[in-house]
């Protein structure tokens, strides 16, 4: 007996299509000028809400996960509530599966500037941190740090090891159950360069991301407040590692406990002086390359 194969499957929570196997976000404009009203009445309503929908080749298969709000009378309280849709007629089902393939084609045939331009637009227009903005921020970091794996890297064997430790977990962000049910509280791995500067420096017995303080729920500071940038590394590739490095000792500073110093005049002078002598420091490196 053959096994069913998964042929596509629409996740609707993370705006996301599949077609054997590979998965494509679907463009903003795409979805709602098309895929909405293709699913609105029949299998998403106000009330009862499409989640997925996943279609198998080989047995004519589908499943169409919905939920809906309901009252919950023995706590009375209100909660959403998960449920698999009764089966509709075949070919309803078909000509939904036949809309998809279509559009996963047309999605893959775009043009890879226009796409990454489609992407950037898509994600600018995020109000809230949400799966495909979390994925998306995924890959931006996944990219900056592909000039690691090249063979010309000048890094040391131990930089590389650490770097592919770094990358392996940035994959396995999406795998996380914060992914899925929490967008926001998404963790992400504090990066090599930030564990050797500062990190190890203060903790020299743990080893890089072997411990649980070094994933950083950076989802609510870092993809909102830099969500233009990511925009613009989309269309552009230009953002550098530097921002996010710097973001990790924003988040790594207020997650310290505070310690009111003796002479708080004093530091105040102190952390100027240095921070002007930096300032000065970065303009001649900059002026030098």
């Amino acid at each position: 007996m053959s096994v069913p194969v998964l042929q596509v499957q629409l996740d609707v929570i993370a705006q996301e299509l599949s077609y054997m196997g590979t998965a494509k976000p679907i463009p903003e404009n795409y979805w709602k000028d098309t895929l909405v009203p293709l699913l609105y009445p029949e299998w998403d309503t106000d009330k009862d809400k499409l989640t997925t929908f996943s279609y198998y080749s080989d047995s004519n298969k589908y499943i169409a996960a919905r939920r809906k709000f309901v009252r919950n009378f023995k706590t009375n309280t209100d909660e959403w509530k998960d449920y698999e849709m009764e089966a509709v007629d075949n070919a309803k089902a078909n000509t939904l599966k036949d809309k998809l393939v279509e559009g996963w084609y047309l999605i893959d045939s775009i043009d890879n500037n226009n796409y990454q331009e489609e992407l950037a637009q898509m994600y600018a227009k995020q109000a809230t941190v949400t799966p495909l903005s979390v994925r998306l921020a995924r890959n931006f970091l996944l990219d900056e740090s592909d000039w690691v794996m090249c063979t010309d890297c000048p890094l040391s064997t131990d930089d590389k090891a650490l770097y592919t430790t770094y990358r392996t977990k940035l994959r396995d962000i999406t795998k996380t159950s914060e992914f899925s049910g929490n967008a926001e509280g998404t963790k992400f791995p504090i990066s090599p360069e930030f564990y050797n500067k500062i990190y190890k420096v203060e903790n020299p017995s743990n080893a890089y991301l072997a411990t649980d303080d070094q994933f950083l729920p950076l989802a609510n500071h870092y993809l909102k407040q830099f969500k233009d940038k990511i925009s613009h590394f989309l269309l552009l590739k230009s953002l550098t590692q530097t921002n996010y490095f710097s973001t990790l000792i924003t988040e790594y500073q207020q997650a310290k406990p505070h310690i009111e110093p003796a002479d708080q005049s004093v530091v105040d002078a102190y952390d100027k002086t240095e921070f002007l002598n930096l300032i000065i420091q970065k303009a001649q490196d900059e002026l030098g390359s």
